[in-house]
């Protein structure tokens, strides 16, 4: 009986591991493309890169578990990085787009050793203090509706055919009610299938039906292949690149906590405050390791939380395993000639569900807090003004600054930072009027 137990155990982290690991690969597989056409790469360039992020990410989740916030979270290309690259790779001329990615590997190298040294220093609780129910409830929703554009536009058929695709949009349909199924109706181990599922399902049906394009694969040259250091060549200095990678790595830091907290909330545990001083550094080690494999700088991924309430999975051992398994892969290129060629859309698609948690968070958090004139105007302008910016073109913030650019042409931050000076600024509370108000 004993060796039963152990065997369906085995099976079912076995089973909780490969989710884990494609759920890690839906977070990675667009980088590589998307920066790498920013940058004019070739295949060749953009197939070593696709391999490089995802020993990286692999890595870097397995740094977190065991030396860092020793949680479940997922390590994967912050949105931030992958703007402020595809930002500035867009606004260079070719020749300069070289030394452009070697000054994005020095800044890297730079903003994780002074990430790291931030995380031994007493200065978390504050920072921590900083975020209360109001703040994080604003963060989770300008995340998910800062995504929510390139969630529909790829599931509309809108990214690939530039119009509304009917057979698209039924597969997609099709793999969230799956995924949706499952989560609400399944029970024990299928209750934690329904992402793992609904990409098969979904990725036979595109091949079925004729809508993958052979054309976006990459042939890679070796069957075998360690991960380059420094594929972009050695690391150049400068200063404006650097100024702008520590400011978005401190910036970020709100990241890191953030999605230590509701990842905290999903698996129902109270958060330790050096907990979160592990996972700054944590993620600064991270960044290190991002500059020295040439890739986009990485961060806890907040859409964990949701990925974990979707699936139930708490244990970490899964989670380690599939850590492994993305590493491993990377060692292999046809494996990451094989992961290239999962649709957008399916993986749009899969990870929709538990976007839609993340929603459901951030609304619990404000829904939680007493709705004085004050507290709904700091959530109605935080969220006014940050997904506002969202609509901005681009182009509309050449003329600034690219340390400042890379700042407020991002309606999640500027939200963010929005709401944090409303909390904490502009209408600070007085404790003891807080606490008579409640």
């Amino acid at each position: 009986m004993n060796d039963l137990t152990k065997k369906r155990s085995g099976f079912l982290t076995g089973i909780q591991s490969i989710q884990w690991a494609v759920f890690m690969l839906t977070n990675i597989i667009a980088v590589p493309v998307v920066v790498g056409e920013a940058f004019r790469m070739s295949p060749a360039e953009i197939s070593t890169f696709m391999q490089r992020m995802l020993f990286v990410s692999g890595a870097a989740t397995l740094v977190q578990l065991f030396i860092g916030h020793r949680l479940q979270v997922v390590e994967g290309a912050a949105g931030m990085w992958w703007a402020l690259f595809i930002v500035l790779g867009a606004m260079s001329a070719p020749s300069e787009k070289g030394h452009l990615l070697q000054q994005l590997e020095m800044g890297l190298i730079i903003a994780g050793v002074i990430l790291a040294i931030l995380g031994f220093l007493p200065i978390v609780g504050k920072i921590k203090n900083l975020f209360t129910p109001i703040v994080t409830g604003v963060y989770l929703i300008l995340l998910v509706s800062q995504m929510s554009g390139s969630f529909f536009k790829s599931m509309l058929g809108i990214t690939e055919t530039s119009h509304l695709n009917g057979e698209i949009i039924g597969v997609c349909f099709i793999e969230v009610i799956v995924i949706l199924l499952f989560s609400l109706k399944a029970k024990g181990i299928l209750k934690s299938m329904g992402p793992l599922v609904g990409i098969v399902i979904g990725w036979g049906l595109f091949y079925f039906l004729g809508l993958i394009h052979p054309g976006k694969s990459y042939e890679p040259s070796d069957w075998f292949a360690v991960p380059n250091l420094f594929a972009w060549g050695t690391p150049q200095f400068d200063f404006g690149i650097v100024l702008t990678s520590v400011i978005t790595a401190i910036i970020l830091i709100s990241n890191v906590i953030a999605s230590i907290l509701v990842v905290g909330i999903a698996i129902e545990r109270e958060i330790q405050a050096h907990e979160y001083s592990k996972g700054i550094f944590g993620n600064g080690v991270n960044l290190f390791l991002s500059g020295i494999f040439s890739v986009v700088g990485v961060v806890p991924l907040s859409v964990s939380a949701g990925f974990i309430s979707t699936t139930g999975i708490k244990a970490k051992s899964p989670l380690m395993v599939g850590a492994m398994l993305i590493v491993i892969s990377s060692f292999f290129p046809y494996f990451g000639e094989f992961f290239s060629k999962l649709p957008m859309e399916v993986a749009y698609a899969s990870l929709f569900i538990p976007f839609s948690q993340m929603m459901g968070f951030g609304i619990r958090d404000l829904m939680g807090q007493v709705p004085s004139q004050r507290n709904l105007l700091v959530m109605g302008l935080s969220l006014m003004v940050g997904i506002g910016m969202m609509f901005v073109p681009t182009e509309a913030f050449e003329t600034a600054a690219p340390w400042l650019r890379n700042i407020i042409a991002n309606g999640l931050l500027v939200g963010l930072i929005l709401c944090l000076l409303l909390e904490h600024a502009v209408f600070r509370e007085k404790k003891d009027a807080a606490a008579n108000m409640n």
